[in-house]
């Protein structure tokens, strides 16, 4: 199943979009993560890594694209038989601030179940 998650909010582009490049800001607006694993603390092509969630819970992922011009990028996250690939990006919003999407690609009740935290996410992304 595919969904589409969308959030705006007063951030500019290009506050949203370090919040997303800076691994170490992850925790900071997305609740669900409680650290990043992973070589380096910026998104690049091919990183891979450890996602730790509530619980101590370990997701591995693979990042498989960033643009940076286009502040957009995707990955692949793993969590035991479930195999979910989100794309992010961040535009702007018109009259000012950005919009963040993520589009999310996994079984169906995957996406149900992590479409309202996403959405929390990135609300929490694009604050100001």
């Amino acid at each position: 199943m595919r969904a589409t998650v969308s959030e705006t909010g007063k951030a500019t582009p290009a506050d949203a979009w370090t919040r997303y490049e800076n691994l170490d800001l992850w925790a900071t607006w997305s609740p669900q993560v409680q650290e990043v694993i992973a070589a380096t603390r910026r998104l690049t092509p091919g990183l891979t890594g450890l996602v730790v969630g509530p619980l101590g819970v370990r997701l591995p992922f693979e990042v498989t694209t960033v643009d940076a011009a286009a502040m957009a990028w995707s990955w692949h996250v793993r969590f035991g038989l479930v195999h979910a690939t989100l794309d992010h990006s961040v535009r702007p919003a018109p009259g000012g601030g950005c919009t963040s999407d993520l589009v999310i690609d996994a079984p169906a009740y995957a996406v149900l179940a992590y479409r309202p935290i996403a959405a929390l996410a990135l609300r929490r992304l694009v604050e100001a």
